[in-house]
């Protein structure tokens, strides 16, 4: 005679059980560990890496050191601390060895590099072309150095990016056309509305890169690059973190941000002032010139198309229209402001 079989019930909860006990067991991941990576030290880095990735990590522990030069002797930060620079295979495992390390953290998933300047650690993914590597590589190395002259947390976000960017990377086409269609249609960010994070939507935070990078270009080509020194000097007193980014640039320039930054968006007006400082050539002028006709001539035929598209509309549909263009304009709660201080995000 056969046994009877148990209840339904029990076999369930034997599966569930099982299934459980199945997944806990099973490995989380397959990201590399610590022990499985190789090493090399410079004076200043200590650059690890994932197999099979011996050959682009030597390569930027070989021009390692005198970015650090540059970049922190530009910033006047001190430059004796020691950094780890990992790189990882790709996306996937940059994150996860990330939020292994860093507990709590939350980087985006189109990160191409992060770094933590309270740990003074960089993660950088290497399944991009080796110029991107080594623009990453340095963009972080001025988030750390951002990090030693005024404190991780210390300054706005819109400022430790513009100045990283500005560090590490030559004139960039894109970032100008973001910033001269963003003035001609009026849709520049306010910079406060920067200061803990930038855009989610992928085009506003390209805007929100293009002004940032070009405000403090223009900061220290309008006011001086003495006087940009004597800002990060002050940033990095004992009492700066303490007073604020804001009463530290009033102290210095004499003026408060918000007057600096209206200066600075007036310049945007004549003869869009962005040139001189993101680049020197005459072929640049031209090209500007040349995109400043096209972005008026775009905006003016989308008006005239628009006004030809409004002539038969009844005064609702006009109205919902402009309630459509009005939200064209983000509100300023969208922005990524990551809890506990975030890391810097390439």
């Amino acid at each position: 005679m056969s046994p009877r079989p148990a209840p339904r019930w029990i076999r369930l909860a034997r599966l569930l059980v099982w299934l459980v006990a199945f997944v806990w067991s099973a490995p989380v991941s397959a990201q590399p560990e610590d022990a499985e990576m190789d090493r090399l030290s410079t004076t200043h880095y200590t650059v690890e890496w994932a197999p099979g990735l011996g050959g682009p990590a030597r390569r930027l522990a070989e021009f390692v050191e005198p970015w650090h030069t540059r970049i922190y002797g530009e910033l006047g930060a001190d430059a004796s601390g020691h950094t780890r620079v990992t790189l990882l295979a790709d996306e996937r495992d940059l994150l996860e060895v990330a939020r292994r390390r860093h507990p709590g953290s939350a980087p985006p998933e189109w990160a191409a590099g992060l770094a933590y300047p309270a740990a003074r650690a960089v993660y950088l993914r290497a399944d991009v072309d080796a110029a991107e590597l080594a623009t990453t590589l340095q963009h972080e190395i001025s988030h750390i150095a951002m990090g030693v002259v005024a404190g991780a947390g210390g300054v706005p976000t819109w400022f430790t990016e513009g100045v990283a960017v500005r560090q590490s990377e030559p004139f960039a086409f894109d970032r100008l056309s973001s910033l001269t269609q963003a003035a001609m249609m009026d849709r520049l960010l306010p910079l406060d509305a920067l200061d803990h994070g930038f855009p989610k939507s992928g085009a506003r935070a390209g805007v929100a890169y293009a002004q940032s990078v070009h405000f403090v270009g223009w900061l220290v080509q309008a006011r001086g690059e003495a006087r940009f020194q004597a800002l990060m000097k002050a940033l990095g007193a004992p009492d700066g973190p303490e007073r604020g980014f804001d009463a530290v640039v009033a102290d210095v320039y004499g003026e408060p941000l918000a007057s600096i930054e209206s200066d600075w968006r007036g310049s945007l007006t004549f003869w869009w002032g962005w040139m001189p400082i993101v680049v020197l050539s005459g072929a640049a002028w031209a090209l500007a010139g040349g995109l400043l006709v096209l972005a008026w001539r775009r905006r003016r035929r989308a008006q005239a198309e628009r006004l030809q598209q409004m002539a038969g509309m009844e005064a609702l549909d006009m109205a919902e229209d402009v309630e459509i263009a009005h939200n064209l304009r983000p509100p300023l709660d969208l922005q990524d402001p990551y809890q506990g201080r975030p890391p810097s995000i390439h």
